[in-house]
């Protein structure tokens, strides 16, 4: 009997590794879940504008991709913010955390550009728009596009300790990061209802599916709410996080998939009824 209605899968690490290389094994296993006709979701802490080089044999495996850890939803060629950083919450926010952290300094995502301040390291994983807009904190929450993400570096605390001045400065807002506990950053500082848990909620309850009925797939700490909301999360490869040790591992998403096919297919390899 299947038990497994929706499969989630994050991008960078957990699907696409080094040098864009996508298993061919996790394209087969996750052809076969869609023509299972099971939900599947990419959810990656891109912005939509860094899309352009996903590899292609991803796009038709997915129902829906959410980018932005779940702020924004990229669908059939549509874009849609469903979770802003509200302007004036960001605003302050960023007041109060560069008195807290004077080395703090920010950059904001558009989904369709980036904004930063001089002072701002880029990060060419993401920041690389050549029309990005430069100016002060003011400026950035004044531009005219939706914020998806505020992104905070310090020069004196790595990525966990400044999440962990971040959550207390704000407590409702989201607090994330896709690096090494010990690097410095970006933090990402979202809406209180943009995360990756999030996403699958909003799409599972559209689609009437249970997230215990979930899978869900990831390797960094920006993946935990996700994995937290499902009912099987699968930490994949080695964890850059020990947050993420508490949960089941694999060493691919179509090894995994391969492994427990009995969860999710009506038919096994032979072409037996389950």
């Amino acid at each position: 009997m299947r038990v497994i209605n929706a499969v989630v899968c994050d991008l960078d690490g957990t699907l696409v590794r080094t040098g864009n290389v996508v298993l061919s094994e996790d394209v087969d296993m996750l052809r076969a879940v869609r023509a299972q006709g099971i939900r599947t979701l990419l959810i990656t802490g891109r912005p939509s504008r860094c899309l352009w080089d996903m590899p292609a044999e991803l796009w038709p495996l997915f129902t829906t991709i959410f980018t932005s850890n779940g702020a924004s939803c990229f669908t059939a060629g549509q874009l849609n913010i469903v979770a802003p950083l509200d302007a004036d919450r960001g605003l302050r926010f960023a007041v109060k955390l560069r008195a807290i952290d004077p080395t703090v300094v920010f950059a904001t995502e558009f989904e369709n550009t980036f904004g930063h301040e001089p002072k701002y390291a880029w990060w060419p994983a993401t920041d690389t728009d050549p029309a990005a807009l430069c100016g002060g904190i003011d400026d950035l929450f004044g531009y005219r596009s939706l914020v998806t993400k505020l992104l905070c570096r310090s020069a004196v605390l790595n990525a966990r300790e400044l999440a962990r001045v971040a959550e207390a400065v704000d407590p409702g807002v989201t607090v994330t990061y896709s690096c090494r506990p010990s690097e410095g950053g970006p933090v990402e500082v979202m809406a209180p209802s943009a995360s990756k848990g999030h996403a699958v909620h909003r799409d599972l309850d559209f689609a009437g599916i249970d997230p215990r009925t979930a899978v869900a797939f990831g390797d960094r700490y920006n993946d935990f709410p996700m994995l937290d909301t499902v009912g099987r999360g699968i930490a994949i490869g080695v964890s850059i996080d020990p947050q993420l040790s508490a949960f089941e591992s694999a060493l691919s998403v179509g090894q995994w998939l391969a492994a427990n096919q009995k969860s999710w297919s009506k038919t096994d390899t032979n072409g037996v009824n389950h």
